[in-house]
């Protein structure tokens, strides 16, 4: 959360207009939304840095790779006209995570960051994975079952 703290202060630090860079101003943010993020990352990257928070390896683990994203999304699309609503957390993962799915923004983030003279990777990624692990499980999901 560093990094989007910093974000939000430096926005609130921007002129109101800026003639030289209309982006660089509060005017420019006032309807548009601000892209912000510490991390670019994927499914990989955030596997391995979990086996190295957690001192595994790929082989402790049960990982199915047998299903595309699109295929995933479809698979929870399925369930989902079954009544299976925890399907619709695997469809909003399978959409912000697939690649070309939509959930990628990092080419406006990276413009917001400029703006905001941030750079990727404020934040240390193993250390952010690292932390997660220490918080613990969070509780279960239960639709109501």
């Amino acid at each position: 959360m560093p990094h989007a703290g910093l974000a939000i202060a430096r926005l609130l630090s921007l002129p109101i207009s800026n003639p030289s860079n209309p982006r660089a101003s509060l005017a420019h943010y006032a309807n548009n939304f601000l892209y912000t993020s510490s991390f670019h990352t994927t499914q990989e990257r955030i596997f391995e840095s979990l086996q190295r928070a957690t001192g595994t390896q790929e082989s402790d683990w049960k990982v199915d790779r047998s299903k595309t994203i699109k295929e995933w999304a479809g698979v929870c699309r399925e369930g989902m006209k079954k009544g299976d609503m925890r399907m619709g957390a695997g469809l909003t993962f399978a959409y912000y995570m697939g690649e070309g799915m939509g959930g990628d923004v990092e080419g406006k983030a990276k413009e917001d960051r400029e703006v905001l003279g941030l750079t990727e990777e404020e934040e240390d990624f193993d250390e952010a994975v690292k932390r997660a692990v220490e918080a613990g499980e969070p509780a279960p999901l239960n639709f109501g079952k």
